[in-house]
């Protein structure tokens, strides 16, 4: 297959690099074979996926993936610079280009995942304990689907947090495959133990 013309466009200033492609959504039918696919590369650099997302947005179809250096911790810096996203950017592309699954255009962004870093592994849970989150579940817990609150840990396959509650602090139990969505919630004061700690 030949593919139609490529594009290449790079926004966010150090922290994304953008790459236009043509992709047959058809053939590869979740993010699982897309991860296969860029974990090596990600590795190369000494970096680790944060996140993995195919989504169709206003513009069209977007391939959003985050990544951070091996070991860092979002609130004094991802380690993740311009070159870093270009590099992951271009050889990820190349490999896309270069299978006969392209055929329809989607964007390609190579990003750090901010400050408020998401959530996507047990092993986040276990590496942010005492940080503090935002969680939204897929069904109801203790009649509610929106926390935020302290990690506590994990236990098997149940993250618990101590959660906002008045000037209280409550202890909910979630287990891991109920979690819709969370994020560390940016901390000033953590920030500032961070920063003195280096």
């Amino acid at each position: 297959m030949n593919p139609a013309k490529l594009g290449i466009v790079t926004e966010g200033g150090s922290r994304s690099r953008t790459r236009l492609f043509y992709f047959n959504w058809d053939k590869m039918t979740d993010t699982a074979q897309l991860l296969r696919m860029a974990e090596p590369i990600v590795r190369r650099f000494d970096c680790d996926i944060v996140q993995l997302m195919f989504v169709r947005e206003k513009p069209g179809w977007v391939l959003r993936l985050l990544i951070e250096k091996s070991g860092s911790d979002p609130f004094v810096g991802s380690g993740i610079d311009h070159s870093i996203c270009s590099g992951i950017s271009r050889e990820l592309g190349e490999l896309l280009e270069g299978d006969e699954v392209i055929d329809k255009h989607f964007v390609l962004e190579v990003s750090s995942p901010g400050i408020e870093r998401p959530l996507t592994t047990l092993d986040d849970y276990r590496r942010f304990v005492k940080r503090r989150v935002k969680v939204k579940t897929n069904t109801p817990v203790n009649g509610k689907k929106k926390f935020t609150g302290l990690i506590d840990g994990v236990d098997g396959e149940v993250v618990r947090l101590k959660t906002d509650h008045g000037k209280t602090l409550v202890d909910v139990d979630i287990a891991f495959e109920k979690i819709a969505k969370a994020n560390l919630i940016f901390d000033s004061k953590m920030l500032e133990k961070k920063l003195g700690e280096r």
